[in-house]
């Protein structure tokens, strides 16, 4: 029995220090996708389109039923809308960018990218440019729907406890 759990405890180092060596280990960046071939960019896209027909469904589900009426709910049903504002947005940006060409971006360094359009289009950049501030869709909507799932687990547990 010692020695089984002596090697799954080597086992879990092993992976450990395996995982800590593919996570800092600066030479290539696994977790990335490029959208350069016609096959990423149109699956990237219709994964983008389920999740918005999903969040769409969520949202009149959680109406429907009625659940909004419970706090948690309503902020589970407002993360619901801000992720499908957030995935027609993307939807969008990479319509510009990746399938129809009409924006160039062009990285100047870490913290410095140029944004050109096919015509200069001064105002096609500064749309683009707004679109491409989809973290300010993205996360409060993840934000809120961990606080209205917390919001409801600790209402289920208050309820379980009166039960008690």
């Amino acid at each position: 029995m010692l020695f089984k759990s002596l090697l799954s405890i080597e086992r879990f180092l092993q992976i450990l220090i395996y995982s800590a060596l593919t996570i800092l280990s600066p030479h290539l960046a696994y977790a990335t996708q490029m959208h350069s071939a016609a096959e990423g960019v149109i699956v990237h896209q219709i994964g983008h389109l389920f999740f918005l027909i999903s969040m769409i469904i969520l949202y009149f589900t959680i109406r429907g039923k009625s659940l909004d009426s419970q706090q948690g709910w309503r902020l589970i049903q407002l993360s619901a809308l801000l992720f499908s504002l957030w995935n027609l947005d993307a939807l969008i940006v990479h319509f510009l960018d990746n399938q129809i060409d009409m924006i160039y971006l062009t990285n100047i360094s870490i913290f410095e990218a140029q944004i050109d359009s096919v015509n200069n289009s001064k105002p096609l950049i500064l749309f683009y440019y707004f679109l491409r501030l989809d973290h300010l869709l993205s996360l409060p909507a993840m934000i809120l729907l961990w606080r209205g799932l917390s919001l409801i687990l600790k209402q289920n547990l208050a309820n379980q406890e009166l039960i008690k």
